[in-house]
C-alpha cells in the first residue's frame, strides 16, 4: 500500500512535512518571536479575565441581584467581614490617602479568622430575618442596580462604587398602601471582589 503524503501548498509551492529536517532547524532564530507570541498572548488572557471576570461594578452588580434570590447564604458569599471589620465607616472615600490604606491594610490582615466567622454567622442571622420580614409584607420586591455612577480606586484592590439602586416592593395587602418604588445613589466599598461596605444599608 503506497503512504499516502501529507503537503500544504503555500503560494505557488508546495511543502512536505516528511522533507523537513528537523533535526537540524535554527529554533534558537526563532526563539524571539516566539517569545513574543507568547506575551501577546499572555496580555490577552489578562484582558479576557478582566472583562469576562468582572470589576467593582459586576462586583456591586452581582451582590444586588442576590438580594432578590431570599438566600442569605448566596447574599454573604459577595460580602467580606474581614474587610468590613476593617473600614468600620472610619474612611472617606472622597478623602482617602495612602496612609488610609496602609492602615485599612493592617486591620484587614489582624482581624482574627474565628471573629470573622462570627461576624459571618451573626450576619447571614439578620439577612435572613430581614428576609422573613419582607416575605411577611410583601408578595413581590426586586433590587437592581439602574446604574453605575462613578467607580474611585482607593488602592490595589480597593473600590469605591457609586450606583443608583432600584427597588420595586408589592405589599401582600393593597389596602395598607406599603408599595414601594424608589431609587437612590449608594456608594459600595469593594476589596477584592467582595462588599465591604454598604451593603446592610439595603435592609
Amino acid at each position: 500500500m503506497e503512504e499516502e503524503k501529507v503537503e500544504v501548498q503555500s503560494g505557488s509551492k508546495k511543502f512536505n512535512f516528511k522533507d523537513f529536517d528537523f533535526k537540524n532547524f535554527n529554533y534558537k532564530k526563532y526563539l524571539p518571536f516566539a517569545a513574543i507570541a507568547l506575551a501577546v498572548l499572555v496580555v490577552i488572557i489578562i484582558l479576557l479575565v478582566v472583562l469576562l471576570g468582572g470589576g467593582p461594578k459586576k462586583v456591586v452588580k452581582n451582590f444586588v441581584n442576590s438580594l432578590n434570590s431570599k438566600n442569605a447564604e448566596k447574599v454573604v458569599k459577595y460580602m467580606d467581614f474581614a474587610g468590613e471589620n476593617a473600614w468600620k465607616y472610619s474612611y472617606d472615600p472622597d478623602d482617602f490617602s495612602k496612609d488610609d490604606y496602609k492602615e485599612f491594610i493592617e486591620d484587614y490582615k489582624d482581624f482574627d479568622k474565628d471573629d470573622e466567622k462570627e461576624a459571618k454567622k451573626d450576619t447571614q442571622r439578620d439577612i435572613e430575618d430581614s428576609f422573613d420580614e419582607i416575605s411577611d409584607e410583601y408578595k413581590s420586591y426586586k433590587f437592581k442596580v439602574e446604574k453605575i455612577k462613578e467607580v474611585k480606586k482607593l488602592g490595589k484592590d480597593l473600590y469605591a462604587v457609586d450606583a443608583k439602586v432600584s427597588l420595586v416592593a408589592k405589599p401582600k395587602d393593597k389596602e395598607e398602601n406599603k408599595e414601594i418604588d424608589s431609587s437612590d445613589v449608594m456608594t459600595f466599598i469593594v476589596y477584592k471582589k467582595k462588599i465591604i461596605n454598604g451593603g446592610m444599608s439595603l435592609f
